[in-house]
């Protein structure tokens, strides 16, 4: 049976105001050049048929001739690798029309035939962009460079809804995947020049058209346990989970990233974090000597997870952690160090952002992606054999720091809780060569010791932090002293908490 005709894309979110040096990059200088101004109309069914079934269909205007394009959903993250079909179009009319016999050979045709009643396509939203075009030749492979510039439109009731495209994007036309990240990062940081402000996005055009129509802000792109061990078996080798698992959080982290560009949802400040702190605890579980992935990429994810990490602390101190406060401190106070958390929150988000548009952030995107496919190192170890070793180990360094829980110091209390976060995101990653329902036990009573673990570090954190919310030494003691009110009954909890975890028996 002949493989499904493919696409591989690599797209970058491109500043408008480099368009004209970037057109002038040394990478393009000497490859041929053209443009072309393309129209595209997407098509789907009142309820969304397609887009609930990760495809796109798309008739096109470019070079005087009408085309239809179905895509389906494929490997996510800024190097996208997605199912394409293309015909030519019915024309009627002088317009380009859908002419669904000629898609016969896509998974379009099974889809309609399983529906009870025929589908009927309407026109949802359209694309009119100036395509700048340039062939390149890298190491035996043909890169298609094309800077787009132009329009999403859509009409929602009475309104005409608008969303500028200035995008690039690198399509292989012949050769390997990693050409495409060559040439971008080449483009991004020329040699002898100044880095370009081009930013890795993994949304299409597609999916911000849909976006406008439904006229709903973007969700939050889980860092499930789920979507990381997919594509893991406990006959994996620790070296090819290693790329499967940071290849996967490198995903979820460009998604979110994206959508901070437009959105203060703390959710996407979150789910980007917590994708990174999976990707960390594979490489502490599966590269231990630090052989296999370069140090260089994981200083950057270091940096990045550090950057994410104070927005995401000023998120809850903001949303939860001083809302606690409001018996201790009373109500005025509240209000006073809530806005000024407010306003410091602002400013790490402000910082973030900012990381996430430099070149730095699109070097580490680009530079994880491109050592995902570098060839396996010939470790034979299994994700069976050294899941145990690796579990047990992990459960007696946090029983260990541990005892005495009580009578710990703040900062032992931490190092607790950093354990048994790490014990968590190891159990979640070796699931895949555990027992179910043992697992899902253990797994769940780990999460609820977490939570009173990350409770009581909200409160410490709230409470270091109270100088820079307020010049009051009476707040600050108030603080402190609402801090030492709930101690007590959190470290029962969280001591409960542990001795049940320690009569569980372990799945490994």
């Amino acid at each position: 049976m002949p493989a499904a005709p493919a696409e591989t894309e690599l797209k970058l979110q491109l500043d408008p105001k480099e368009v004209s040096r970037l057109k002038r990059s040394g990478v393009l200088a000497a490859a041929s050049r053209s443009e072309v101004d393309v129209e595209n109309t997407y098509y789907d069914t009142s309820n969304r048929l397609l887009h609930r079934h990760g495809m796109a269909l798309r008739v096109r205007k470019i070079d005087g001739k009408w085309l239809q394009t179905l895509k389906t959903g494929g490997k996510g993250g800024a190097l996208s690798q997605r199912g394409e079909w293309e015909a030519p179009a019915r024309v009627l009319r002088g317009r380009g029309r859908v002419d669904l016999p000629r898609l016969s050979a896509s998974p379009l045709t099974k889809l309609f035939a399983a529906q009870k009643s025929r589908p009927v396509l309407q026109a949802l939203f359209h694309t009119r962009f100036r395509r700048v075009r340039w062939l390149v030749g890298r190491d035996g492979s043909a890169i298609e460079v094309a800077i787009d510039i132009g329009e999403i439109t859509a009409s929602v009731g009475r309104e005409t809804h608008r969303v500028p495209i200035c995008e690039v994007e690198l399509e292989l036309k012949e050769g390997a995947p990693a050409a495409l990240i060559e040439v971008a990062i080449e483009l991004i940081a020329p040699a002898g020049g100044a880095p370009l402000t081009l930013t890795p996005v993994s949304r299409s055009k597609a999916e911000r058209g849909y976006q406008m129509i439904d006229q709903r802000p973007p969700a939050a792109v889980k860092a499930s346990a789920k979507g990381f061990v997919e594509e893991l078996t406990r006959k994996t080798t620790t070296p090819r989970a290693l790329r499967a698992v940071v290849a996967h959080g490198l995903a979820v982290l460009t998604a979110n990233s994206e959508l901070l560009q437009q959105t203060n949802d703390p959710e996407c400040v979150h789910q980007a974090r917590v994708a990174l702190r999976r990707v960390r605890s594979a490489i502490r579980l599966f590269d231990r000597d630090g052989r296999d992935l370069p140090k260089s990429l994981a200083d950057e994810l270091h940096w990045m997870a550090r950057v994410l990490g104070e927005a995401r602390d000023w998120d809850v101190i903001t949303d939860e952690t001083l809302t606690s406060l409001v018996d201790g401190i009373g109500a005025n106070a509240l209000r006073q160090l809530v806005a000024k958390a407010e306003q410091l929150r602002q400013r790490a988000r402000e910082q973030l952002r900012a990381a996430l548009q430099s070149p730095r952030y699109a070097m580490l995107v680009l530079g994880g992606e491109k050592w995902c496919m570098t060839p396996v190192p010939a470790d034979k170890e299994l994700l069976g054999a050294a899941a145990s070793p690796a579990l047990e180990s992990g459960a007696k360094k946090m029983f260990k720091a541990a005892r005495f829980f009580s009578a710990l110091a703040p900062e032992r209390r931490h190092q607790v809780r950093i354990l048994a976060k790490r014990l968590r995101y190891a159990l979640d990653l070796f699931a895949v060569a555990l027992p179910k329902a043992s697992t899902t036990r253990y797994t769940d009573a780990l999460s609820e010791l977490q939570d009173s673990l990350g409770q009581m570090n909200d409160a410490s954190v709230a409470v270091a932090v109270s100088p820079d919310l307020s010049p009051s030494r009476a707040i600050k003691k108030l603080m402190q002293k609402w801090l030492l009110s709930i101690e007590p009954e959190r470290v029962r909890d969280a001591e409960m908490k542990l001795l049940a975890l320690s009569k569980l028996q372990p799945p490994w």
